[in-house]
C-alpha cells in the first residue's frame, strides 16, 4: 500500500526505467544526460514559438481515472475493533512525445522516431515493474506497476493537442495501473461476542 505521493513516484519510475535502458543512440539524441532531458511537463512549456527549446522527452500525466476492477472491495480489519477502508485504486494515462530542438529538419524527425521506438520498445520489454524497479515512495513495497499501450484515436489525440495550443507532434499513450493510495477512514466494528442459535421442530404432516 502507498501514501499520496504515490503518483509523482510512478512519475519518478517510469523516467528511471526510460534512462537506464537507453541504447547509445537515444543516449546522445538526449544530449547526454536523458534523466534531466526526461520532462514530466506538457510538451507544448517545452517549447518556444512552436519550436522545442531542447532534445527533450515529454513524459506527460493527463489523465487518471479509478481502476472498476477493485473499487468496491471489502473493508478491512485492523486493530482490533477498527475497520479500514479499502485503498483508492488508479490507474494513470500518459502521453509519451519525443520533442527535437530542430523539429522541422529531417534530421531531427529521425531522431524523434529513434527515441519513440526506443521508448515503446523498453515498455514492451518491461511492462511489468516491481521491486528493485519501483521509486519514491513504491521503493521497498510489494506493489507492481503494469504499463499498457493505450492507442488512442487521432481525433482525440489532435483535441488533446488542441488544448496545448501546438501544431501536433508525434505521440503515444500508455496506461499505468494499478495505483494504490491508502485511505485515511476507518470506522468501528463490535466483535462477535455470543452467538444464539434458535431452531423450530417441524412436525410431520
Amino acid at each position: 500500500m502507498s501514501q499520496y505521493p504515490v503518483i509523482h513516484a510512478v512519475d519518478e519510475t517510469l523516467r528511471s526505467l526510460i534512462a537506464d535502458h537507453l541504447d547509445t543512440t537515444s543516449f546522445q539524441i538526449l544530449d547526454s544526460n536523458p534523466t534531466q532531458r526526461i520532462s514530466f511537463q506538457p510538451p507544448h512549456q517545452l517549447m518556444t514559438d512552436n519550436i522545442p527549446t531542447e532534445n527533450n522527452l515529454s513524459l506527460f500525466l493527463y489523465r487518471v481515472v479509478e481502476n472498476s476492477e477493485v473499487k468496491n472491495r471489502a473493508l478491512e480489519a485492523r486493530n482490533g475493533n477498527h475497520l479500514h477502508y479499502p485503498p483508492l485504486a488508479l490507474n494513470l494515462f500518459y502521453i509519451i512525445t519525443p520533442l527535437m530542438k530542430d523539429g522541422n529538419d529531417d534530421e531531427a524527425s529521425k531522431n524523434a522516431h529513434k527515441l519513440l521506438g526506443k521508448v515503446m520498445q523498453i515498455f514492451y520489454d518491461h511492462a511489468t515493474v516491481k521491486e528493485t524497479g519501483l521509486k519514491g515512495v513504491l521503493q521497498n513495497t510489494a506493489e507492481e506497476l503494469r504499463i499498457i499501450w493505450n492507442p488512442i484515436s487521432i481525433e482525440d489525440m489532435t483535441k488533446l493537442w488542441s488544448s496545448f495550443m501546438r501544431p501536433y507532434y508525434l505521440s503515444v499513450s500508455y496506461e499505468v495501473k494499478v495505483v494504490y493510495i491508502d485511505s485515511e477512514r476507518e470506522t468501528g466494528a463490535e466483535q462477535v461476542r455470543r452467538k444464539q442459535i434458535e431452531y423450530t421442530q417441524i412436525t410431520g404432516v
